[in-house]
């Protein structure tokens, strides 16, 4: 599923920016503003949490197997993590039935699940590589789902099914339990964007065909998840976010001359 958050970036060419290093990839066109807008997707930063289950292994079988305790109704957060492969997970019910599956999630290339358990009993992770490649090491873990995490796989589900509008509450809610996540920020923006542009269609050529404060809701959060960015030290994605928020306020490319 598409994670993230994403954030729309106009006229730019983002293919030689170094993605994978920042969690984060491209996914399609959104539309054409004489230049391509390209549509990008930030990784969500989890909080900690006591791990149910966590293990560093070298994998070389197209498959490990793990399980783990849980009750009716608690929220879990499993992910598997790699530096070396594509990772692939399922979650497999008391009942042997598959719950849910994930290969990329948020744009990233580590698989990840975030669910609410229907009963209690001994649940399946089954480990493994995208079509079945082999590995090298990762790591998988099993932990509570914070509210935090929950809301925003929430968010991501809904920009998955284009609910734009649900999406950018969603997005909204995790910005309140989570302030200083930038993530959030840009998922609300581009949810916006996105909104507006499938509720105009082909009427919508730009930024001036948004409504005012609209607009400003868009620059605000652009602005937001860049001063957080910054904050982490990530100044030239910082940098780029602030352009893109000034062609959303302004209406006019980089560097344009009037």
């Amino acid at each position: 599923m598409p994670s993230f958050s994403i954030f729309s970036l106009r006229g730019r060419q983002v293919n030689n920016r170094p993605l994978r290093r920042l969690g984060f990839s491209c996914l399609s066109q959104l539309m054409t503003w004489g230049t391509a807008l390209v549509l990008l997707t930030v990784a969500a930063t989890p909080t900690m949490a006591d791990a149910i289950l966590e293990e560093d292994v070298e994998f070389q079988p197209t498959q490990d197997t793990y399980t783990f305790t849980a009750e009716a109704g608690q929220a879990v957060i499993i992910e598997m993590v790699s530096e070396e492969f594509d990772t692939f997970i399922t979650l497999l019910n008391p009942a042997g039935d598959i719950l849910e599956q994930n290969d990329d999630y948020n744009g990233t290339p580590q698989a990840t699940i975030v669910i609410e358990l229907p009963e209690t009993g001994e649940y399946t992770v089954l480990a493994g590589s995208f079509y079945g490649q082999l590995g090298g090491n990762y790591r998988v873990s099993v932990k509570l789902a914070t509210d935090f995490q929950q809301v925003y796989d929430r968010a991501l589900e809904l920009m998955q099914s284009e609910d734009y509008g649900e999406a950018a509450e969603a997005y909204e809610a995790a910005t309140v339990l989570m302030p200083n996540d930038p993530n959030s920020y840009l998922g609300r923006a581009d949810a916006l964007l996105r909104q507006q542009a499938l509720l105009l269609g082909e009427e919508f050529s730009g930024p001036d065909d948004l409504a005012p404060e609209l607009r400003a809701d868009i620059v605000e959060n652009y602005e937001k998840a860049a001063q957080l960015y910054m904050a982490t030290g990530e100044r030239d994605f910082a940098a780029l976010i602030l352009e893109q928020a000034e062609f959303i306020r302004t209406g006019e490319e980089p560097g344009q001359v009037n």
